[in-house]
């Protein structure tokens, strides 16, 4: 970073990059009204500050921005919805999606291509109107690309694996600014690296994705929810009845079990399964967990295009909040049950965080199919649990103490697991070291060469140098 230059010369920036980019794409700087909601979050915590925003319209003006700030040895950074706690930049330059987006349908092929900073809720929209699905994540704000070039950890997991494997071609703006395409046929090894480390290669300007009929999802495209309550002394007996049942074959389903605070009910245990079939088939699978006399039970249909409309609280921009994960490789009853003692201790001693939510996240086995077929950088397609931990808090001056929570919730969890073992989530788990995130050393190895070969300043991080 040319430090001086943010501080002495950010106008003689921003003069050129307002007469490179085209007219309709908007270059704010911390004077400009718009400078302040550009730079929401998702989270407050370790919001930055940049020198300016840049909001293209166009891959064209990506890559003006690209090689501009490279010119001028500006760091910068890419945002599409603003989850990513590195998605923020101090005197930096954040190159801001949220102006450049289009959706592609092709039936026939069974494809759509996603281009800029397309939302989960607009994909999802546009997808339905042509009755096809694709693997999503669990909030309509979240961006797409950066979403599934991190793996893609989704509630359709079950039916047509994670979203890495479902990418087919990818367009990327590179370190030097030139815009590369990676497919089958060109790139082959840099698609390979955007299933699952994209991050660490570019800017991904536009993805083409693998879409399926949605009825797959279940009869005439609707799947099957439900939420069961439990009192959270019931942990072990509720986590142990829910492992036996979503460890069969004769399902497909994937779910949260949470311990969570309910304004009406105070803190509780919620099963909420995703069933991919019938209503009957739901009850009939998940009877054990209905028989064991819930506080209460609901059952709701849903559609693709509705997929995340009942999370729509967890999006809301503000306050602070830290979302991790951390695959798992079962389902223990009794490390459950002091997590849910660790979430009583939380929301207890540390006012202001009785909205957080620790949830283990189930998927049933994929099944073959061309999607678990793809070769990826991913290398967690056989992690079928994770571990969720969102704390969410409204005073900054507990950071480190929440911080510690979030830490003894992973310790909990792993404790019957050896340290080589770790399993971490790259999208939401960064900071995490490589081998967690990463498990196979040769892919590691193939990742740091291309790295070199892509990126051999560090433009996109200096992780894999």
């Amino acid at each position: 970073m040319n430090s001086s230059f943010v501080r002495d010369d950010i106008d003689t920036l921003v003069s050129h990059m307002r007469h490179k980019i085209s007219k309709a794409s908007k270059v704010l700087t911390q004077g400009d009204p718009e400078f302040a909601t550009s730079n929401e979050r998702w989270t407050e915590t370790d919001r930055k500050t940049p020198a300016l925003v840049v909001q293209p319209v166009s891959e064209d003006d990506v890559v003006v921005t690209v090689k501009a700030a490279n010119a001028a040895r500006v760091p910068f950074v890419p945002v599409a919805g603003g989850h990513s706690p590195w998605s923020t930049i101090d005197n930096g330059l954040i190159i801001d999606l949220s102006l450049y987006k289009s959706i592609s349908v092709d039936t026939e092929q069974h494809t759509v291509s996603v281009r800029g900073g397309v939302l989960m809720k607009e994909l999802q929209l546009e997808l339905s109107k042509h009755g096809q699905f694709t693997t999503v994540a669990n909030g309509n704000t979240v961006g797409v690309i950066p979403y599934m070039i991190g793996g893609g950890i989704s509630s359709y997991t079950p039916l047509i694996g994670y979203a890495c494997e479902n990418i087919l071609a990818a367009r990327i703006v590179v370190a030097n600014g030139d815009v590369v395409v990676a497919s089958d046929t060109e790139n082959r090894d840099l698609l390979w690296a955007i299933r699952g480390a994209g991050q660490f290669f570019g800017i991904v300007t536009e993805l083409v994705i693998r879409t399926y009929s949605s009825t797959l999802i279940g009869p005439g495209g609707v799947r099957q929810l439900s939420t069961i309550l439990y009192p959270t002394e019931r942990a072990s007996e509720v986590c142990s009845v829910l492992s036996s049942v979503v460890s069969a074959d004769d399902h497909a389903s994937a779910g949260h079990f949470m311990v969570m605070n309910d304004p009406s009910k105070g803190r509780i245990l919620m099963v909420a399964p995703q069933y991919f079939g019938t209503a009957p088939e739901l009850q009939k699978t998940f009877k054990p967990m209905i028989d064991l006399d819930p506080l209460d039970y609901n059952h709701l249909p849903s559609t693709f295009d509705k997929h995340s409309d009942h999370l729509s609280w967890m999006c809301s921009k503000g306050d602070f909040k830290r979302f991790s994960q951390t695959g798992l490789r079962s389902i223990n009853p009794e490390n459950f049950h002091r997590l849910v003692d660790l979430h009583k201790e939380l929301v207890e001693t540390l006012p202001g965080t009785e909205r957080s939510v620790f949830t283990i996240e189930w998927h049933t086995k994929t099944p073959r199919n061309d999607a678990r077929e793809t070769q990826t950088s991913f290398g967690l397609k056989d992690i079928d649990t994770w571990l969720n931990i969102l704390t969410w808090y409204t005073d900054p001056n507990i950071h480190e103490e929440v911080l510690r929570f979030d830490k003894r919730a992973q310790e909990i969890m792993r404790s019957d697991t050896e340290e080589n073992a770790f399993v971490s989530y790259t999208n939401t788990s960064r900071n995490d070291p490589i081998s967690h995130r990463y498990k196979d050393a040769a892919a590691v190895d193939k990742l740091k060469d291309l790295k070199r070969l892509w990126d051999p300043e560090g433009c996109f991080t200096r992780e894999l140098l």
